[in-house]
């Protein structure tokens, strides 16, 4: 029989407390304020690389990315169908939901990050696509397959549904009270605020009517509303930055002030259903930037978006068995797995990353471990789900077909490219975490493979220097650096600051010096400056460290790196008082920095506070067990003042080990013969400039979906063989000029032409091609399955060809035995019934 416990965690994507703090000052977030009176609040150290279906599934798991398995967005399936959406099948391990029923309590999770498929639960799961509900007939909704479980809650979800449409302007003014100003036939930001609102009260919906009519011991319901607002308003938001015209600033400053007082309303509603007796976690998996920091650009690549998260989330905690006014200190997203455990009575897995929370616990009592949740069976992640995930085969099926006929390559670029596009990511995103986890040799070689499969992305050949500086080899770091930028010239600061360390680890002080002090002056942006502190250090300049650091605070009180890089540099002067003030702070950001205990436990040993240096000690070693500064002191400690010999020598043995590297992990092993084999295979790096000029033709940069072109454009489209060759002929003969290159020539198919514009297969990858002159004036043809990944900012006039589905067929089939190319694998009638789905979506 299981203890009786209810657990509610509610995620809200990017909260960060420099947004909160001023709310609840002013009294504007009552249910939040509530909340954090009856219990505990502090920061959320998030995880590297900030991406959140990563971090949430961090959270669930209690595990690094590395381990757990979700890498981004996407993930690639295979080459022939390409990608798909982060998936519940990719997880390697199980997530708190699977624990909790695995012993007997009722789970309920809605919209969680990589929920879908929906895994069998005791309990519901609402996968995060639930917002991919398609129209099928007249005012039903249709929810994607797999995305509930059980399946029969299925219909209850799809009345869930709320359309941005449905919106009245009750709902609207308390974002933007100038609504009725905008011109929303040139300016597209009302309708992305009221996709992002509906969407908002979609998962609200679903959470609350799970919450009021089923029986459950754990929840979780995930919001994504917080961030989503704040990529698409931020820069409004008070103070007005420089390069914000001033009606955007008028229009729009009330947007990020407003989601956070609507999260409160849905909050409250949350609390009254769970009662007074549910323990409450709330918590977010980074913050977002403010002030001066927001992005006036994003950064061109697949996660620049990224760049505006912060390195702090939330927590909040109240409820049955949490201590009331307490501050949270030090607790990352790998926290809360293992707290809610010990919640339930259920022993932490020795495998997971994070720690139970004790301080915030009421009575916390022993914690129980067992080696790892995850089960010992090979089929064990195959029987959590409910309905397998494939490769999405209703759309694949089209693919093949229409590719087989010669109209496309898919809609976005081909399978493969896809495919490959999303295991770069992947990759990217798994080097980045294993560095980040101190696993720089692993790191190192995954981000070789991507600088050479790709030497036009600097973002790899930065990466690649910065992994051959942790593992010790400065002389290729700066090799690779002086092939790749001309660093006397160079704007990229990051690519100057690693030339810097690399010239520190060569011996060459001077010119280093030089660098860094150049770098620092010019600098303002936080994390710049403590990486120029941590420069000085190295160099030994102590006073210009201080300086760095200090100027970071000065504007960032909350830098984890700043407080750290102060406590070493007091510590290296015999400070003791400000070493353990610095380090304590920066431990109360980040727990998990090994630095900070160690110098803690410096300045405790000399101020003869043996136990609380021992523990300090301990806790670096725990973090990383090859930090020998902490086996020399334990050995002193334990050796000269406790007359522990055996304890001292076994501290002494693991410091001259940890020196000459034999028990140092071997991902923290310097892999100087396999670093000189990844050297010899660097590949030609080009120039920076035309590294530059490379990434915009592949990647050319997108415009803003809320500035209107003005272009309308004349497109033909239906299913392949439907009669779009013939409209084309009629409207030329009409007087209307095709665009076409003529590429595809006449044959017994179409013995007048296709009519084709060769490069539009590429328009989701290429928007640029509207922008030809003219072409206004001119039809263009254009297969159905492209229509979705038409440029947003412009209109268009569709003529849509409306054959019979069986008539299609039947062409296409002919045509198909007349290439004697491979078509999609299935019976006719099965292709008629996709075919006819596809026309009506």
């Amino acid at each position: 029989m299981v203890a009786r416990r209810k657990v509610l965690l509610i995620g809200w994507d990017a909260a960060d407390w420099e947004h909160i703090t001023p709310l609840l000052d002013d009294g504007r977030l009552p249910v939040l304020e509530g909340l954090v009176e009856r219990g505990g609040m502090g920061n959320l150290a998030t995880l590297q690389p900030v991406l959140s279906p990563m971090l949430w599934n961090s959270v669930a798991t209690g595990k690094q990315a590395w381990k757990h398995g979700i890498l981004g967005f996407v993930e690639p399936v295979s080459e022939q169908a390409g990608w798909r959406v982060a998936s519940s099948s990719s997880r390697r391990t199980p997530a708190i939901w699977n624990m909790l029923s695995e012993s007997g309590y009722r789970t309920n999770v809605v919209n969680w990050w990589a929920s879908h498929p929906a895994e069998r639960v005791n309990g519901c799961i609402v996968s995060n696509m639930m917002h991919n509900m398609k129209l099928a007939g007249r005012m039903r909704w249709k929810i994607p397959s797999g995305c509930v479980y059980p399946p029969d809650a299925v219909q209850f979800v799809e009345g869930m549904r709320v359309l941005p449409e449905e919106l009245t302007a009750d709902q609207i003014l308390p974002f933007v009270p100038a609504a009725a100003d905008i011109d929303q036939d040139n300016d597209d930001r009302l309708s992305v605020l009221a996709h992002h609102v509906a969407e908002m009260l979609t998962t609200h919906n679903v959470a609350t009517s799970l919450m009021e009519n089923t029986q459950w011991d754990f929840m979780a319901v995930y919001y994504t509303a917080i961030d989503h607002f704040c990529h698409s308003f931020v820069q409004y938001h008070p103070p007005r930055l420089p390069w914000i015209p001033e009606r955007d600033y008028e229009l729009f400053r009330d947007v990020i002030t407003s989601v956070y007082r609507f999260s409160d309303m849905t909050l409250g509603r949350l609390l009254q259903l769970a009662g007074d007796d549910t323990t409450v976690i709330l918590c977010s998996d980074h913050g977002f930037q403010s002030r001066e920091l927001r992005l006036r650009m994003i950064p061109n690549e697949p996660a620049g978006p990224a760049y505006a998260h912060r390195q702090y989330g939330i927590l909040v905690a109240a409820g049955d068995g949490i201590r009331q006014d307490e501050r949270i200190y030090g607790a990352t997203l790998l926290d809360i797995a293992p707290t809610i455990l010990h919640l339930y009575g259920l022993p932490q897995g020795r495998d997971m990353d994070g720690r139970v929370l004790r301080e915030i616990l009421e009575s916390p009592g022993e914690i129980s471990f067992i080696d790892s949740w995850d089960a010992d069976s090979a089929d064990a992640l195959e029987q959590r789900q409910a309905e397998p995930r494939g490769d999405e085969p209703p759309r694949d099926y089209l693919v093949d077909q229409f590719v087989a006929l010669g109209y496309i390559d898919t809609p976005a670029a081909t399978a493969k490219e896809q495919h490959e596009s999303a295991e770069t990511e992947c990759d990217f995103n798994l080097a980045r975490n294993l560095g980040s986890c101190g696993k720089h040799e692993e790191a190192l070689q995954l981000f070789h493979g991507l600088m050479c499969r790709y030497p036009w992305q600097s973002r790899f050949i930065l990466h690649f220097a910065g992994s051959l500086l942790a593992v010790g080899e400065s002389a290729a770091a700066r090799q690779v650096l002086e092939n790749a930028y001309d660093l006397e010239s160079t704007s990229d600061t990051r690519a100057k600051f690693l030339w810097a360390e690399s010239l520190v680890g060569c011996g060459e002080q001077q010119p280093a010096l030089a660098a860094l002090q150049r770098l620092a002056q010019a600098s303002i942006h936080p994390d710049m400056l403590s990486s120029c502190g941590n420069g000085f250090l190295r160099m030994r300049r102590t006073e210009d460290a201080i300086c760095a650091f200090r100027r970071v605070l000065d504007t960032h009180p909350d830098s984890a790196e700043a407080h750290q890089g102060l406590s070493s540099a007091y510590c290296r002067l015999g400070d003791n008082q400000r070493t353990v003030d610095h380090a304590l702070a920066a431990i109360a950001l980040v727990f998990h920095l090994p630095r900070a205990h160690l110098n803690l436990g410096i300045a405790l040993t000399r101020s003869g506070q043996y136990d609380r240096a021992v523990a300090a000690f301990q806790t670096a070693l725990s973090i990383n067990p090859a930090v020998r500064r902490a086996h020399r002191y334990l050995a002193l400690i334990h050796g000269q003042v406790r007359g522990d010999s055996k304890k001292a020598a076994f501290h002494s043995t693991r410091a001259a080990e940890a020196e000459h590297g034999k028990t140092v992990p071997d991902n923290r092993r310097n892999p100087k013969s396999h670093v000189r084999r990844l050297i010899d295979v660097l590949p030609e790096i080009p120039p920076e400039s035309e590294r530059a000029r490379i990434l915009i033709e592949k990647r050319p940069p997108r415009k803003s979906p809320a500035i209107r072109s003005g272009k309308t454009f004349l497109l033909v489209s239906g299913i392949p063989r439907s009669g779009t060759s013939l409209m084309m002929q009629m409207l030329e003969a009409g007087g209307v000029p095709p665009r076409t290159d003529s590429k595809r020539q006449a044959d017994d198919d179409n013995p007048r032409g296709y009519y084709e514009w060769e490069d539009m297969r590429r328009i989701a990858s290429s928007p640029h091609l509207l922008d030809e002159e003219g072409l206004e004036e001119k039809a263009i043809k254009v297969v159905s399955a492209l229509l979705p990944a038409l440029p947003y900012q412009h209109e268009y006039r569709v003529v849509f060809m409306d054959r019979t589905v069986e008539e299609v067929v039947r062409s296409q089939q002919k045509m198909i035995r007349r290439r004697n190319s491979a078509a999609a694998e299935g019976s006719t009638d099965d292709l008629q019934k996709r075919l006819s789905d596809h026309r009506k979506q």
